[in-house]
């Protein structure tokens, strides 16, 4: 079997040479560089990976627990971590858990078995003693706030967004407001600041305010007749993601209604099909959330950066 040394040997160069080129390290004129592929090329040698992650003690692997794909906001948060990844010549392991606790300690167990080098948390399904018991052994970052300091977070003020959303809406006049979730504020912290934020501008909500298990276009099909059909429908509604006030919206002009003129409607994230149909958008900035995040999964340092929040309003 090949190896470093036969290279060393055949090129006339070093082994440390042979090593810097290897491993793309910048340092090595062109001349010697050609000459010493040439010679890997003709005796088709392939790096151990594996001897080489041992010998330096990194992986080069960052793995991202997210509960599902095919979310165009988990999506965004993937995007940037991947434009971050590739600048850093890292690699990616995607670790889906579909919100399972046991699942997602199958994962965090990768960063103690040394199989990773560290670990993003888009969503947690554990408790946040669970995740500090991982902390020891490696970097962990989540993409919501947290009160650990054992762990990295890159994160936006949901609270605050919310809060700016509902006395957006309360300035133009509109009291019967209505607004979407994904899960249950029992087992989400976003839906908890929902909440709290629309009772501090409004009241505590009614049933008939809220809608919880929204994630698709076709869930914000059935809120939209949920909420449009009531004796006294909303004259605004915020959704959790443009996805799901498409959803509304092809309810509201199946009734006639004039957007924004008989309804307002405000999604979340800034995508593709909200900017199609004009409307206005709480933009969480996920991309940039998720190219902070992997920054601070491959530093030693642990660190919380807060994300701005941009409400962008669809023209009137």
């Amino acid at each position: 079997m090949t190896s470093i040394r036969d290279i060393a040997r055949l090129s006339g160069f070093s082994v440390s040479t042979v090593s810097r080129v290897l491993n793309d390290h910048p340092y090595v004129s062109a001349e010697k560089r050609a000459h010493i592929q040439k010679i890997i090329k003709e005796l088709d040698y392939t790096v151990n990976q594996n001897a080489v992650n041992l010998s330096i003690g990194k992986t080069k692997t960052i793995g991202i627990i997210l509960p599902y794909a095919n979310n165009p906001g988990f999506d965004k948060i993937i995007q940037g971590i991947l434009i971050t990844a590739i600048k850093h010549k890292y690699n990616l392991m995607l670790l889906p858990t579909n919100y399972s606790k046991d699942e997602e300690i199958k994962h965090l167990n990768l960063l103690k078995n040394k199989r990773v080098d560290g670990i993003i948390i888009t969503s947690k399904a554990n408790s946040w003693d669970v995740l500090n018991d991982y902390a020891k052994y490696g970097s962990i970052v989540t993409c919501e706030e947290t009160p650990l300091q054992t762990i990295s977070a890159a994160y936006t003020d949901r609270l605050s967004s919310y809060l700016e959303v509902f006395h957006y809406l309360k300035k133009r006049g509109h009291t019967n407001v209505a607004f979407t979730s994904v899960r249950s504020a029992e087992k989400s912290n976003s839906t908890k600041s929902v909440l709290a934020a629309y009772e501090q501008v409004f009241a505590p909500p009614l049933e008939k305010n809220y809608r919880t298990n929204c994630f698709t276009y076709e869930d914000g099909l059935r809120a939209g007749e949920y909420f449009l059909n009531q004796a006294n429908p909303p004259t605004a509604i915020y959704a959790n993601g443009d996805e799901i006030a498409a959803g509304i919206y092809h309810v509201a002009i199946e009734k006639g209604l004039r957007i924004p003129n008989d309804l307002v409607l405000i999604g979340e994230e800034y995508l593709p099909v909200g900017k199609v149909l004009d409307l206005s958008s709480m933009d969480h900035q996920l991309e940039l959330l998720g190219q902070v995040a992997f920054e601070l999964a491959i530093q030693q340092r642990i660190k919380k950066k807060k994300i701005p929040h941009i409400l962008r309003c669809a023209p009137n």
